[in-house]
């Protein structure tokens, strides 16, 4: 398959999509080696193909758990001797695609040089991508060979500071990507474990992006419906009488005031956006996500052909506890780019301790925190956030947060294969406190 840039060109460059265990790889074959094509052995087209296939993977929360040479000259060798990745990359992070991509190079022009110059040589990037399973390598290829459909912003966001960063305890540098990703995707879901402060960060990325009264936020739930989130007709009473209404719900009010203020960002927080039906509460809604220039036909106002402003800004969050994220809509998952907030990994890892110190708290709350997860284990949506040991009834006491809000967590998660008695046993803050 060949990919197509933004500008609408072809580049002559194959690249393919295929299963790898249970996940995925990007095969790209370079055309170092001579060609009829190109008889001096040089395609200007592959490096141009492989750093948008990055940045394309990149806006989908790719991770690049490895990558080799796998052509069939270097094939007898072990892996570890074509490995042209030391470590599993988030994209997400990378600031410089263009520069990542000339260290693979590099890495790559290393492995099977010969006296008479490199053959032909063919990399595989084994990806996890958010939204895409094993079975999903050609609708994932499909999706990457097509540009991007999002028209520009019409708004410039404005860049995270040192200022939220502080008040985030995050690293600057991931809050600049992310809010880079937000203005280029509109759409970004914050997902993770309990306690990682999903919700927190979303309101305060829209506070720094935006005014207040240009945020509206909603809770999803298992009834919520389109009706409930764009309009629907609605009993009215006026006086005696009982009428029906169209009722506009907080997308269509938040459509309204952007229009009207086209140079100013509005945001729209969705709380816990994977706990209803998604497709019956977008709907159509759907479609004008990813093509915000077009209007269509809405199902209560036939007549009035709607669109969504470009200046408006999705941010949603995910409990991966209550449901993973392999199985939300893949609809859904196509329109948003998705960030991961982990208690294993920054930004997260590190909130605690620099929140404690910040503080003044000496009680060592960010060690028994990393102390359960570490006896948690394996379990990566079972991990506790940090966002539990940093609420004011934390300090009147670590144990009433443990027993009332932790246990009951680890209670419900490990429900089939721990009793109650056994989970108190082995999470509880003296079990925690007492490990080596």
């Amino acid at each position: 398959m060949q990919a197509t840039d933004d500008t609408g060109v072809v580049l002559d460059a194959a690249f393919e999509i295929e299963p790898d265990g249970d996940g995925l790889a990007l095969v790209m074959r370079s055309a170092s080696g001579r060609s009829s094509r190109y008889p001096n052995g040089l395609n200007p087209h592959y490096n141009r193909a492989l750093e948008l296939l990055l940045g394309r993977l990149r806006d989908r929360g790719a991770v690049l758990e490895d990558g080799i040479v796998d052509s069939s000259r270097v094939q007898h060798l072990p892996e570890a001797e074509r490995r042209i990745l030391e470590a599993p990359v988030v994209l997400a992070e990378l600031s410089d695609i263009e520069q990542f991509r000339r260290k693979l190079s590099r890495a790559q022009g290393r492995i099977g040089r010969t006296s008479d110059g490199n053959a032909t040589k063919q990399i595989r990037l084994r990806l996890r991508v958010p939204g895409y399973g094993a079975d999903d390598a050609d609708r994932l290829a499909a999706d990457l060979s097509q540009p991007s459909a999002q028209p520009a912003s019409g708004v410039e966001l404005p860049a995270a500071n040192q200022e939220l960063a502080d008040r985030l305890h995050f690293d600057l540098p991931w809050l600049e990507k992310t809010v880079a990703l937000l203005q280029h995707r509109k759409q970004i879901v914050l997902y993770g474990p309990p306690g990682t402060g999903k919700t927190h960060l979303a309101r305060e990325l829209a506070r720094h992006i935006t005014d207040p009264d240009a945020i509206r936020l909603v809770q999803f739930h298992p009834s919520y419906t389109y009706e409930d989130f764009f309009e629907g007709i609605r009993p009215q009473l006026n006086g005696t009488t009982a009428t029906f209404e169209l009722v506009h719900g907080p997308l269509r009010r938040l459509a309204d005031d952007a229009k009207a203020d086209k140079g100013r960002p509005y945001v729209l927080i969705i709380d816990e956006i994977n706990r209803a039906n998604l497709p019956k509460v977008f709907g159509e809604l759907y479609f004008l996500l990813e093509y915000r220039d077009e209007a269509i036909d809405l199902q209560y106002s036939p007549g009035d052909r709607f669109s969504l402003p470009a200046n408006i800004f999705v941010i949603g969050t995910m409990n991966t506890a209550d449901r993973s994220i392999a199985l939300v809509d893949s609809a859904m998952r196509r329109r948003f780019a998705f960030v991961e907030l982990h208690p294993d990994h920054p930004p997260v890892r590190d909130v605690l301790s620099r929140w404690a110190e910040a503080h003044g708290k000496d009680d060592g709350r960010e060690v028994l925190l990393a102390r359960l997860n570490q006896l948690i284990g394996a379990e990566h949506e079972f991990k506790i956030g940090p966002a539990y040991l940093m609420k004011p009834d934390a300090d009147h006491g670590l144990d009433l947060v443990w027993r009332h809000s932790i246990l009951p967590l680890l209670e419900e998660h490990f429900y089939e294969s721990m009793s109650r008695q056994r989970v108190h046993e082995t999470f509880g803050l003296d079990a925690v406190r007492n490990l080596p």
